[in-house]
């Protein structure tokens, strides 16, 4: 048993009461003794809750890892399009799937690759898919098709076909050829168009159905030069339509409207002007113009700075509560406002493809985004609100097309990461996909998912099922596409220091008191260094005193109780009426030579009360 004793003036006293736990006034003894009961160690419950804030949004860049020398089929290790990201083995730990290609010839053969989310090691590549090659720049798409729980890669062929697939490289189908509907890049979208539960998949202006067969051939455009259209309920009735840069079609192929006055560009869809509904943005030959539901023009075209221009992003970028556009040009990277007025521009370089996509994500979880766009040397991110640098990661190059990295929890460790593809077709030494997480984990958490190109947070599940009648970005809060949905972010495990007042004996006629004392840790972190437990009389005057102090130098465990020490101090005089235990104060810490603190969950509970005294 620990001991400590301080000494208080001496006064005469009369009278003694002795006083337990309970706070019950015992029998008056004329010698003034007790029993203290001195308990050992034990347990206590732990809060769940007991975590720290975050610091948001602090840019130390680390690379989780890199993949960049193809193994299982050598040589294919230069991806051009976006990689897809989701669990399609049903592991639990999402993969990145990606077709890469070799010896610059990203328009011959290309390899399906799947990669492990956590480590970057090669789950499967396949050159040859039930018989048909993979096309060498061609978009990947996640879903589950037809609903069994098995979820399907999908791609293009060099025959310009769709195939699904699974993780394993085996065929489930391959449509028709459609050379005048889609390309080779075309990056293919999964959903439900029907509301049925079974899946399609939009290839440019082709449907194809759960099983592969055409089901729906539009007349208007394609989406842009790669054929990239998405999929949107514009006016929220509960089917979803398939957007290009100029026209909305049905799943049957029927046209709801296309407007052959305007470019065929890359669009992107969202609530533009406040009204409930959706806006088709598209950018094409240099200029961006944004299209009301039924396809009339609110405004544009409007010039990209510096030209170029390729798939747009919507997100809130300056936190005004408002939906803005963001465009990768060939020199600059352009926010517009929703009436078309540029926010700002930041100089960038893709003199390749000038046609670039990005990515949006709000790291600090402020309700701003950022900015997340690579360019042919550098990956960037920008401040959404103003285009300051936030990072300038140079360990990248690529010969661009319309890829762009996202923005998702890779490895399911409830942190965010950056996925970034790279190749080498005119700057040697980078190829691949690097995973660039932060280094104190202070991004905001995000989901496990990024299924396909024209992403919007509700078009798939985290188990990639694909809903039937999907709510739309902007009835949730989100309004954005091409944009990384939050997470609630865990805080920091912490703990929570509490003192117990195990027992209390007051000697009234030798004006002395013991008393057993011991700190618990409710926290959910373990507290390793000193900690600390003082103990005060409070009078009659309302005064309190200091009566002692004790350490603990190993620390308290979360979900612990020490073992009790005794704090022994002279009372005469002092009219004590109530005792006051506090544990990590700054006069205890004084009171044992030593100075510190403990961060902790709730600095307001660290105290208690034992109600007993002496007249």
């Amino acid at each position: 048993m620990r001991r400590l004793l301080l000494l208080c003036p001496i006064a005469a006293l009369v009278g003694c009461s002795e006083y337990g736990l309970s706070g019950k006034t015992g029998e008056v003894a004329d010698t003034g003794s007790c029993s203290l009961d001195v308990p050992g160690a034990g347990l206590v419950e732990i809060d769940d809750a007991c975590t720290l804030a975050r610091e948001p949004g602090v840019f130390e860049p680390t690379v989780e890892w890199r993949w960049d020398a193809a193994v299982l089929a050598p040589g294919f290790e230069d991806p051009m399009m976006m990689p897809a990201v989701g669990d399609v083995d049903g592991d639990g730990v999402p993969e990145v799937v990606l077709v890469a290609y070799q010896d610059r010839s990203y328009t011959g053969n290309g390899a399906l690759t799947i990669l492990d989310g956590r480590t970057g090691e090669e789950e499967g590549a396949f050159t040859d898919l039930g018989g048909y090659a993979p096309y060498g720049s061609a978009g990947v798409a996640l879903g589950d098709l037809d609903g069994d729980g098995v979820p399907e890669i999908v791609t293009i062929d060099t025959g310009l076909r769709v195939l699904a697939v699974h993780a394993d490289g085996s065929l489930v189908w391959a449509s028709e050829p459609r050379s005048a509907d889609l390309r080779g890049y075309t990056a293919p979208q999964i959903a439900d168009l029907d509301g049925d539960g079974l899946a399609e998949v939009v290839a440019g202006r082709a449907v194809f159905d759960h099983t592969g067969a055409t089901v729906g051939v539009g007349t208007g455009g394609v989406g842009g030069s790669a054929a990239i259209s998405v999929v949107a309920d514009l006016d929220t009735d509960g089917r979803q339509e398939v957007i290009s840069g100029n026209s909305v079609m049905r799943r049957d192929g029927s046209m709801r409207w296309y407007r052959d006055d305007v470019e065929d560009g890359f669009p992107a869809v969202g609530d533009l002007d406040g009204d409930g509904l959706g806006e088709v943005v598209s950018v094409g030959s240099g200029s961006v113009t944004l299209l009301d539901t039924d396809g009339a023009t609110l405004w544009g075209p409007v010039s990209v700075p510096g030209g170029g221009g390729g798939p747009p992003t919507v997100a809130d970028f300056d936190g005004d509560g408002r939906a803005e556009i963001g465009v990768a040009g060939a020199s600059y990277y352009s926010v517009f406002d929703s009436d078309g007025t540029v926010l700002w521009s930041m100089p960038t370089q893709d003199g390749s493809s000038q046609r670039t996509g990005s990515s949006v994500f709000d790291f600090e979880g402020d309700g701003k985004s950022e900015v997340v766009y690579a360019d042919e040397l550098t990956l960037w991110v920008f401040d959404g609100a103003t285009g300051e640098v936030r990072m300038a990661w140079e360990e990248h190059a690529s010969w661009t097309l319309f890829e762009y990295p996202v923005i998702v929890d890779v490895d399911a460790d409830g942190a965010s990461e950056i996925v970034l593809m790279s190749n080498d077709g005119q700057t040697a030494g980078w190829q691949g996909i690097t995973v660039i997480g932060d280094l104190t984990g202070s991004w905001a958490p995000t989901t496990p998912t990024w299924n396909q190109h024209g992403y919007h947070i509700t078009n798939v599940e985290d188990d990639l099922s694909i809903p039937s009648s999907p709510r739309m970005s902007w009835e949730t809060g989100h309004n954005s596409f091409r944009a990384g949905g939050l997470r609630d972010r865990p805080g920091i495990p912490a703990p929570d220091l509490v003192p117990v007042i195990a027992d209390a004996c007051f000697r009234c006629l030798e004006g002395t008191v013991e008393v057993a004392i011991q700190p618990a840790n409710r926290g959910t972190e373990d507290v390793g260094g000193t900690v600390v437990v003082g103990l005060w009389a409070r009078t009659t005057g309302g005064e309190e005193v200091l009566l002692g102090a004790e350490t603990w130098p190993l620390g308290v465990a979360a979900g612990a109780k020490e073992a009790a020490a005794v704090i022994e101090a002279d009372i005469a005089g002092l009219h004590v009426v109530e005792l006051v235990a506090r544990v990590d104060h700054p006069d205890a810490w004084a009171a044992v030579g030593l100075s510190g603190s403990v961060d902790e969950c709730d600095e307001d509970n660290g105290s208690t009360t034992f109600a007993g005294g002496c007249p």
